[in-house]
């Protein structure tokens, strides 16, 4: 088994990442239609509505995603190589890290690079941050608590990013507690700006992006 190196050609993730879009699109069109609530109105109900102190959430998205840079390594370290190593063997943990999915970008010219980024910031920051916190939080605060809520989120953020359908079961295993820290690192932002996901999406693209060109 090898790493899935879905980075290898630039315009095949591109287009990829565009996919995302779905993410805000049939959850806002499924739940119109059950709800019978306009289309318009739920996608604001995600995030894209008007927002106050719209500087100071930019600044500390901005924030929010260099730190989460510079903890990455930390966390990664952490789980992978402190608590699933020893819980497992480095034999566990090599064969997690042949199953999981890369998405960084190899070798991308200029062009492909400046897409890259800005696909990043517009698309998948804000579509993630709104289903994943804006959507599902919201949604499952309605009849859960909210620290319950939370944690769907953070487990299906997860799920998203290690999935059971193309990874083995030692990458979900070693990779679940990164992934769920920044969930949670998220989903505390979307709280703490009261329901907003302008500070997470930033944070979120800005560490993806510095991931991506460091």
């Amino acid at each position: 088994m090898m790493t899935i190196q879905l980075g290898e050609n630039s315009w095949l993730l591109i287009g990829m990442m565009l996919l995302e879009l779905l993410l805000i699109l049939l959850p806002a069109l499924i739940f119109s239609r059950l709800k019978n609530q306009s289309f318009t109105a739920v996608i604001k109900d995600m995030g894209f509505q008007k927002n106050e102190d719209l500087l100071i959430k930019i600044i500390s998205g901005l924030g929010f995603g260099i730190l989460f840079f510079f903890l990455s390594d930390y966390v990664i370290v952490f789980f992978r190589d402190i608590i699933i190593s020893n819980l497992f063997g480095d034999e566990f943990v090599e064969y997690a890290q042949e199953g999981a999915i890369s998405t960084a970008p190899i070798q991308p010219n200029f062009i492909q690079l400046i897409f890259l980024i800005v696909l990043q910031i517009i698309i998948i920051g804000p579509c993630e941050e709104a289903f994943f916190r804006g959507f599902l939080i919201k949604r499952c605060n309605i009849k859960l608590k909210l620290i319950y809520s939370i944690i769907i989120s953070s487990t299906l953020f997860t799920l998203y990013h290690v999935p059971p359908f193309l990874v083995p079961l030692t990458t979900i295993v070693t990779y679940f507690g990164y992934y769920f820290t920044f969930g949670l690192l998220l989903s505390f932002t979307f709280i703490y700006f009261n329901n907003s996901i302008i500070p997470g999406s930033i944070a979120h693209s800005l560490f993806n992006i510095l991931l991506m060109i460091m």
